[in-house]
């Protein structure tokens, strides 16, 4: 498995996690405009989104303290002779990498819980229009932030190839959530006002489908003790999930 996520291109100290980096900024500045957008336009859609970036935030933050970790790493072996050193780099790599798939599966699913329960009871409402606009900016950012990541990880991150290929995946899925919000937002403020719920339902399992991908490529090569929790910290994601929609089904409605 070790060639799977160890790779031979070099970048100076000043590129190394850029990528990420700028990345964690935007998507910051996304969490901020798409939340409060969305809270005073009646968009749970949009709001959905922000919170898929808040993920972002966070798992772009492991990432950058992973890949951190890695470099030093190879700072220490830079002959790459220690095989001890080696392993050390590929296990923090898939530790991050597990924990974040964790992260996104439970976010992702309470996202889907909340959204669900609101068109089961039938407590839409048709969000503003200026949340189109809104959508449309952010699609664009989100498409600048993969062609910055696309073009800065051909340059390869050593000792971070598994990390540098999150961000470039989480930016891609970015634009896939970015064009759901924009057609839910868009259909919604036509007249098909259970789009923009629909939009979120779709958001939250496109954070599922990141995380259950991340669980699955990861699994094989968890320490132990990781292997010997993974089903109670399945089901646990799953509790806290519901438990998270709970709260804030109880809190919107």
């Amino acid at each position: 498995m070790t060639k799977q996520y160890l790779g031979n291109d070099i970048i100076s100290p000043k590129e190394k996690n850029n990528s990420i980096f700028v990345s964690l900024i935007c998507n910051i500045l996304l969490v901020i405009g798409k939340g409060i957008t969305g809270i005073l336009a009646n968009s749970n859609a949009l709001v959905a989104d922000a919170v898929h970036s808040a993920t972002d935030v966070i798992a772009f933050f492991i990432n950058y303290r992973a890949c951190e970790h890695c470099q030093m790493y190879g700072r220490i072996d830079r002959k790459k002779t220690s095989k001890k050193i080696s392993r050390r780099i590929v296990e923090t790599e898939i530790r991050a990498t597990y924990y974040m798939g964790i992260f996104l599966f439970t976010i992702g699913l309470a996202i889907c819980f909340h959204n669900f329960m609101i068109l089961v009871l039938d407590r839409v409402e048709k969000p503003d229009s200026i949340t189109v606009l809104v959508a449309f900016v952010v699609l664009a950012v989100y498409a600048g932030l993969y062609k910055y990541s696309a073009n800065s990880d051909n340059k390869g991150a050593e000792n971070c190839v598994l990390t540098s290929k999150n961000t470039r995946w989480q930016n891609k899925m970015n634009m896939v959530s970015g064009t759901v919000v924009l057609i839910g937002l868009t259909a919604s403020t036509l007249g098909f006002i259970f789009m923009d719920e629909l939009a979120a339902v779709v958001v939250g399992s496109i954070l599922v489908a990141m995380g259950v991908k991340l669980i699955i490529e990861t699994r094989e090569d968890l320490s132990a003790a990781a292997k010997r929790y993974f089903k109670p910290t399945v089901f646990g994601s799953i509790v806290i999930s519901v438990v998270l929609a709970a709260i804030s089904l109880s809190i919107q409605l």
